[in-house]
């Protein structure tokens, strides 16, 4: 009986060491105040937070879609168009009829339990957003264009300063 009990309270140990451990583990997203909600739980990899693709382009405001023959992720936002592939360190994004250009990337987009994961950041820059990581609180945090403050003053120039001198004739 004492072994039994013994062992009841070495699982129950285990299992509270483990479930901490996942608790340290967690990180969050919250765009513009509000959780990233998604069927998978963001992840970091190598030191990079990756979410479900899906859920971070539809949540930025971008169309989706998942074209499984060549492993390729391809979104597009107003005149922006973003090309991301499984297994390549780059993103690239366009804006129709306007200039192109490459990004890249630290950690590849990759499938992971049957979901394809994006790099947040890199992502939400990608889309014109403002990206802050709270250590402490392990949440990354994004701000749209749409919600970022707008200044209506024009930049301050400087004036160069009135010549005394006349001009020679």
């Amino acid at each position: 009986m004492k072994k039994v009990l013994a062992f009841v309270v070495a699982a129950i140990m285990s299992l509270s060491a483990t479930a901490a451990v996942f608790a340290a583990d967690e990180v969050s997203v919250k765009i513009d105040g509000k959780d990233l909600v998604t069927d998978v739980p963001a992840q970091i990899i190598s030191d990079r937070t990756m979410v479900p693709m899906r859920a971070i382009f539809e949540t930025l405001g971008a169309n989706v879609q998942w074209a499984a023959d060549s492993q390729a992720i391809f979104a597009t936002k107003g005149a922006k168009l973003i090309v991301m592939k499984i297994g390549v360190k780059a993103l690239a994004s366009t804006v129709i009829g306007g200039e192109s250009q490459t990004t890249e990337l630290d950690v590849a987009p990759q499938i992971v339990d049957d979901r394809t994961l994006v790099p947040v950041r890199a992502i939400s820059e990608a889309l014109d957003c403002t990206v802050e990581w709270d250590g402490e609180a392990r949440t990354v945090i994004i701000t749209t264009a749409a919600a970022q403050p707008q200044t209506d003053e024009a930049p301050a120039t400087e004036e160069a300063p009135a010549s005394e001198e006349t001009p020679a004739e």
